[in-house]
């Protein structure tokens, strides 16, 4: 499955006073479905442009916040 890195979404949210809770509010979700979001469950396409709309994100700069894919980390084990 990929996941996706949210890093810069967290951002935006933080610059323009948002936290998760009230982000979801303001887009008509509830708060738990947010985090489920935020942990991998895929967001719809009128919540990514809710989103948008309310943090002022171009339409060319989505992509970079909702699909930057998370580099995964190898764990190397001594043998």
């Amino acid at each position: 499955m990929i996941k996706f890195n949210y890093e810069n979404l967290y951002g935006r949210m933080k610059s323009k006073g948002f936290n998760q809770s009230s982000l979801a509010r303001k887009i008509g979700i509830s708060a738990g479905t947010m985090t489920n979001k935020l942990k991998g469950q895929p967001f719809k396409q009128d919540e990514i442009l809710n989103i948008c709309n309310v943090l002022d994100i171009a339409d060319k700069d989505m992509s970079s916040y909702f699909f930057t894919i998370e580099v995964q980390k190898t764990e190397h084990y001594a043998t």
